[in-house]
């Protein structure tokens, strides 16, 4: 049995690596944003994602989402977050879980964010937890996130997020485990009222530069489309849908990884 543990570990560390390489941050969900390019999505506020986004939701909305990084539980997340705008900011909270039993990471995380004029500023507070066998038990880490988003037209925003400003990270005998430094800059441009492009280009400390690509289509206000490709070393594209309907709003969105297997990306919220 202890032999089987082992082997599982070592497994599942190697996919680790393997999703590091494909940009895919396991301390965070990728969210549904055409290509992950969120850091200029306006469509909604999604968890750990840019917080200055959040100052742009005008009711209170609720949100659960599912993650299943190739068709492994072992390798998912699963996430819930709230926003709640307020006459002088915005709030919002959120949490993940990434893991299995014997070795499992949670994120915490609070969101402020305000508008100032057509400038859009959020700060985001997270506590990050992880567990380890072997009656090592729990380990811990503050980090912060920090975004922003301009309106530059009405059809034109740049946006602007760091995670990790505070190089924060987890020693467990003599080994570091880094939480991602992480900055990243992109655009969302609307070539026509229903259709928008959104550039993205980062910068992951010791693992380089990533960018990503992406068009969401908005076919009818109860239906959307989303499509693109994100990349560092090599190309994964991805295809998404999102549905509304009374308040409602599922989104689904795979990815295709030609290395290790697909991913699904799921969320389901709702506007009260």
């Amino acid at each position: 049995m202890k032999c089987f543990r082992v082997l599982f570990l070592v497994i599942f560390f190697n996919f680790l690596y393997l999703s590091s390489l494909a940009q895919v941050q396991e301390i965070l969900p990728s969210g549904i944003a055409p290509a992950g390019a969120d850091v200029v999505f306006t469509g909604r506020w999604l968890a750990f994602a840019n917080p200055a986004t959040l100052s742009r939701e005008e009711s209170v909305v609720a949100s659960v989402g599912y993650e299943n990084r190739y068709f492994s539980p072992e390798l998912s997340d699963e996430y819930f977050s709230v926003a709640v705008p307020t006459k002088y900011f915005n709030i919002g909270t959120s949490f993940n879980f990434f893991g299995y039993a014997d070795y499992h990471e949670m994120m915490a995380a609070l969101t402020v964010a305000r508008r100032f004029g057509i400038v859009a500023v959020g700060v985001e507070f997270d506590y990050f937890n992880m567990f380890l066998p072997d009656d090592v038990g729990y380990r811990h880490a503050f980090t912060a996130q920090v975004g922003v988003q301009v309106d530059v037209t009405d059809n034109c925003v740049v946006g602007f997020r760091m995670f990790n400003p505070s190089f924060s990270q987890i020693d467990y005998n003599d080994v570091a485990r880094r939480l991602p430094v992480m900055m990243h800059v992109g655009c969302n441009y609307g070539f026509i009222e229903d259709l928008d492009l959104l550039v993205e280009v980062g910068y992951v400390l010791k693992r380089g530069v990533d960018w990503a690509v992406g068009m969401e289509y908005r076919i009818m206000p109860e239906l959307l489309v989303r499509a693109g490709a994100r990349g560092s070393d090599y190309v994964v594209p991805s295809l998404g849908v999102g549905v509304s309907f009374a308040g409602f709003r599922f989104d689904l969105m795979a990815e295709a990884d030609f290395r290790i297997g697909m991913s699904l990306l799921s969320n389901l919220s709702y506007k009260f």
